[in-house]
């Protein structure tokens, strides 16, 4: 019999290096609005966009199948603040309508590799309510 621990790498999952790319560029991105925004929109765009990984990379680390859940739910919620916050620096005139289009597309593309995240979350513990 084998004692051989085995961690799980949040590294590896697809959604999470995807939203890992997503949180550089907009640390690149907000480095471009205005010097007044720094404590209130490029915070909070910084803030929404690490957490979508940081929950993702908390959950899949954790030993119950609930707890990923519930951090896998925390990072879907993070994505829509960020598209929220983007939409707000898109409107205030702080990025032009292409980069906006392309960092929208992004966020829904991670938001839908969520769903199917939390969808297998669900089925493994039993639970597909609402899929």
């Amino acid at each position: 019999m084998s004692n051989v621990l085995v961690i799980r790498d949040f590294k590896t999952l697809k959604v999470w290096q995807k939203a890992n790319s997503l949180e550089q560029e907009i640390g690149e991105l907000v480095k471009g609005f205005p010097s007044y925004e720094q404590y209130r929109l490029t915070d909070q765009l910084i803030r929404a966009s690490r957490s979508i990984g940081a929950n993702i990379a908390e959950g899949n680390t954790q030993l119950f199948v609930k707890r990923e859940l519930f951090h896998a739910n925390s990072a879907l919620g993070s994505a829509g603040e960020c598209r929220n916050h983007l939409l707000t620096a898109y409107q205030n005139n702080y990025i032009h309508k292409e980069k906006y289009d392309s960092l929208d597309a992004k966020l829904v593309e991670v938001i839908k590799m969520l769903y199917g995240y939390i969808k297998k979350l669900k089925l493994k513990a039993g639970n597909d309510m609402d899929f």
